[in-house]
């Protein structure tokens, strides 16, 4: 329930490196921000010392030790999904169908507002089966961040965060239109904006989902197979034109589902290397640590879309295999 004139419960999921970011900046700007960690000893580190954030330029914020509430997951119960204004989902795509077991099943019908930091598609739809009087939100963020220990986090680069409802209706390929939906009232857009996140609210937020789809399949998994810093795919014409060729596919499909899309997202792909030059992307970490990949949630979203509206995608199709075999 929300709290009146008072400020808003975070119940945050997910202490990776956007998660330690975000509670921690909430938590410094004012906010009342609960961090369930997957682990009893990253719940305990955040407890008894805190969390710094780094920052770029040399400089850190510390948020000192019981500013932001640290707990394992393992501890969820129903009272905290009750309490929360917002329930902000910080894990990777692969964690969500291990949350519908251990949080969504359980204590679904205590949660009022779900947002979601997830960067594939389908999980939504999951997510909606066990939150029946609930409302989700999806967010889509640029802002860098990178773990440098349990409670530690370096802010790589700021960005803008965009949040919009999710509603089965407004699908791209429902060819309808979404529903009407009063959103003026998500309090956490201010917060988020008071503790130095570019935040905006859009009725639109598929457009930034498919948005972000692309250009995550078109960089992540060529990065994670030749093991490159992101701006290093623009090195070479034969990666470039490997990037180009699944941009390409990508459109056709994105054509067929009737998926609007920018007259200029390839630059904007380009650009995106070119920014995070020296970043090391999210699924070639997951292949160095020999983790489980978001690669069917991300080029494998391709590939089943396409399925749907008989269109092949074969090359994001072949990556998947190959960035699967990876991590076997």
């Amino acid at each position: 329930m929300e709290n009146g004139g008072s400020e808003l419960d975070i119940q945050m999921i997910g202490a990776g490196s956007l998660g330690l970011l975000y509670a921690g900046k909430l938590a410094a700007s004012g906010a009342k921000v609960t961090l369930w960690c997957r682990s009893d000893e990253q719940a305990a580190a955040i407890h008894s010392s805190g969390i710094t954030i780094h920052h770029s330029d040399g400089g850190e914020l510390h948020i000192p030790p019981g500013v932001v509430k640290a707990h394992p997951l393992s501890e969820f119960h129903e009272e905290a999904g009750a309490a929360a204004d917002y329930l902000v989902l910080m894990v990777k795509q692969q964690g969500i169908e291990d949350l519908v077991e251990r949080v969504f099943i359980p204590y679904g019908r205590s949660i009022q507002r779900c947002v979601c930091f997830q960067n594939g598609t389908g999980h939504l739809e999951l997510l909606q089966q066990h939150l029946p009087s609930g409302a989700i939100y999806a967010a889509i963020t640029t802002e860098g961040a990178k773990r440098i220990g349990p409670r530690e986090v370096l802010h790589a680069g700021s960005g803008t965060t965009t949040i919009g409802p999710y509603n089965t209706e407004g699908m791209p390929e429902s060819g309808q239109k979404s529903a009407s939906r009063e959103i003026s009232d998500i309090r956490l857009i201010e917060l988020l904006n008071r503790a130095g996140f570019k935040t905006y609210l859009s009725n639109e937020i598929y457009t930034a989902i498919y948005r972000k789809l692309m250009i995550n399949a078109v960089i992540n998994p060529l990065t994670a197979l030749w093991r490159i810093p992101n701006g290093a795919l623009l090195d070479d014409p034969m990666r470039i034109q490997l990037m180009k060729e699944l941009f390409d596919e990508a459109c056709a499909v994105y054509d067929a589902a009737g998926i609007s899309r920018e007259d200029h997202l390839w630059d904007q792909i380009v650009g995106v290397c070119r920014m995070t030059s020296t970043n090391t992307s999210s699924m070639l970490k997951d292949v160095l640590e020999g983790r489980a990949t978001e690669i069917s949630w991300i080029n494998g979203s391709i590939v089943r879309l396409g399925q749907r509206h008989g269109v092949a995608a074969p090359k994001h199709e072949l990556l998947c295999r190959l960035i699967e075999g990876t991590t076997k």
